[in-house]
């Protein structure tokens, strides 16, 4: 912002510090608009699948999920974001397991929500319920919800977690507790409002590609609270999204922020000026107000599981979603 002002520089900055000594403080004096023309943490990025799995696969070689350090787990980093996170509203990390592991159960205010994505033998105990999770499936951990992982399998198990870390960092609400013991006692099955198996998500999916498309996404289908019929979370969505053989999406812009996995199938997405190719295990996040289309150039169908900022927004009346074509 621009300073009109018959006193010099020097008398300027020593104004600002005598107002940073009362605690005060002149946004007027600092250059650049006041309020920036577009997003400056979040930026578009690819991560490749194949760069990512043998430094996962490593990572068994310096942590043990021991009490204290709680979960061996890679987070996305996005180069904008300062606390080394995906988005500036989302933490989405990958979780590795050995045999027989065991991750300490504990509970905090950010609620986690995890997609499998490799192994048998994985299970989730939340608040006493235990869900055995199979590739594609997903599971909730409502804030301060109870909850230890484990691998009863005889090989390795990894899964991606996304949580609404940055929301409650941001509102000064992250409070975290160990559970007294290593394990909580599993109690009874998973309820609907938890566990959401592939198979069924799956083929809600395809039923939903029977319908009439959606332009800018193809095929959308949500995961939601039965209890509601709203999204999963205030703060959170997820969805399913399919993209069939030779589709390109209209290009649009949202308000929100998107976090993808590529559970299968071959495509680009065009976020802004960069384009993605993107394969199975890859993800790439869009942030807001970033122009942005998917293709699917091949012969299958591709699907992708994304996570989106987008109930939190609405709450706020924030969220706008535009064309650009």
């Amino acid at each position: 912002m621009a300073v009109q002002t018959t006193r010099t520089v020097e008398e300027l900055e020593a104004y600002c510090a005598r107002l940073r000594a009362a605690g005060l403080d002149a946004p007027w004096s600092r250059p650049g608009p006041l309020i920036p023309p577009k997003p400056t943490a979040t930026q578009a990025r690819h991560w490749r699948w194949r760069d990512i799995e043998p430094l996962l696969f490593e990572s068994s070689e310096y942590l043990s999920p021991h009490r204290g350090a709680e979960r061996r787990v890679l987070r996305l980093h996005n180069p904008g974001v300062p606390e080394r996170t995906v988005a500036h509203s989302l933490v989405l990390a990958i979780q590795y397991l050995l045999p027989g592991e065991v991750a300490p159960a504990h509970r905090h205010s950010p609620t986690a929500i995890r997609f499998m994505l490799h192994g048998e033998g994985a299970f989730t105990t939340v608040d006493g319920q235990k869900c055995a999770m199979k590739s594609g499936d997903l599971v909730l951990t409502p804030g301060m919800a109870w909850h230890d992982h484990g691998n009863e399998g005889g090989a390795p198990v990894y899964w991606m977690d996304i949580l609404d870390w940055q929301i409650v960092r941001f509102l000064e609400n992250l409070t975290f507790e160990p559970y007294p013991d290593e394990q909580q006692p599993a109690l009874r099955s998973p309820g609907r409002d938890i566990y959401f198996p592939w198979t069924e998500a799956y083929a809600a999916l395809l039923e939903r590609a029977e319908h009439a498309p959606d332009p800018f996404d193809d095929v959308l289908l949500e995961y939601v609270d039965p209890a509601t019929g709203g999204s999963l979370r205030p703060t959170v969505a997820c969805y399913l999204q399919l993209l069939r053989p030779g589709i390109r999406t209209r290009a649009h812009r949202e308000t929100s922020c998107a976090v993808y996995r590529v559970v299968r199938g071959r495509g680009t997405t065009t976020v802004d000026d960069q384009t993605f190719e993107w394969e199975p295990g890859d993800f790439f996040v869009i942030p807001p107000r970033a122009r942005h289309a998917h293709a699917n150039l091949g012969t299958e169908p591709a699907v992708l599981f994304t996570a989106q900022d987008v109930p939190l927004l609405k709450l706020l009346r924030l969220y706008r979603m535009e064309p650009t074509d």
